[in-house]
């Protein structure tokens, strides 16, 4: 379980998160949506703790900081190491590349990084930087990084951002094979409404730095406000039918 309890953030005198309180079960897949620049992101840091809130308490059922994983927006790829090293960091915390590590340690660390390369379809792009990889590689690269570890909770940074369908419908696929694998927490940030909408559990409004709206897609056809319907509206038809996961 994922519990918020009156998060508040400013920055100067604007004030990004106000009292902001969501409960995530756990092992659910959730959604955020919510303008940009409305402090999505932000409450993703806090979650994970890289930032310290104003006001307010994160609860986590989880002991170890290590559970949690964060996909930030842009993917933050390290563009000195290869693709390898990249997915290894959680496993290695970082310490030294996999090519410096004792042999036993280094076939461990390589299998799991083969397996889910191969998961994202990108085995032959272990020894590639960053640089050589196209958008949506980086970002897949990105997601195998963020669960090769296998964290109990994920926290996803609208990890279809700025790609074409055909790699965003490709990302959001793997997202839900992973969740199905082994059922972490999942929390999504995305602008991807079309994509996103049809496999959480359950959807959270974040508007005017406050949860407006908490609830299933059908509620969000029925009884959200008329400000989120008209957001929600322009990214995706609330009259079609939700996909099956």
């Amino acid at each position: 379980m994922l519990s918020l309890r009156n998060i508040s953030q400013s920055f100067g005198t604007r004030k990004v998160l106000n009292n902001v309180s969501l409960e995530i079960p756990a092992g659910s897949i959730v959604g955020l949506i919510g303008p940009s620049g409305g402090g999505k992101s932000i409450l993703l840091k806090i979650i994970a703790g890289i930032m310290t809130p104003d006001q307010g308490e994160v609860k986590l059922e989880i002991e170890d900081r290590s559970e949690i994983s964060l996909m930030f927006q842009a993917g933050a790829l390290f563009d000195s190491i290869n693709v390898l090293d990249n997915v290894a960091f959680p496993l290695v915390d970082g310490r030294v590349p996999v090519s410096r590590l004792g042999r036993e340690e280094k076939e461990m660390i390589t299998e799991k990084v083969d397996a889910i390369l191969r998961r994202v379809g990108l085995s032959k792009a272990a020894y590639k930087l960053p640089a050589q990889l196209s958008g949506g590689m980086k970002r897949r690269v990105s997601l195998a990084r963020a669960v090769v570890a296998h964290p109990k909770l994920v926290l996803l940074d609208d990890p279809t951002f700025g790609l074409d369908p055909v790699a965003s419908g490709i990302i959001m696929d793997l997202i839900v094979e992973m969740h199905k694998e082994y059922k972490p927490t999942m929390l999504i940030v995305s602008q991807d409404l079309r994509r996103l909408l049809p496999v959480v559990d359950n959807l959270y409004g974040l508007f005017n730095g406050q949860i407006e709206f908490n609830g299933s897609l059908d509620k969000l056809r029925s009884d959200a406000l008329p400000e989120i319907q008209r957001f929600v509206g322009c990214r995706f038809d609330l009259g079609q039918s939700a996909a099956g996961r």
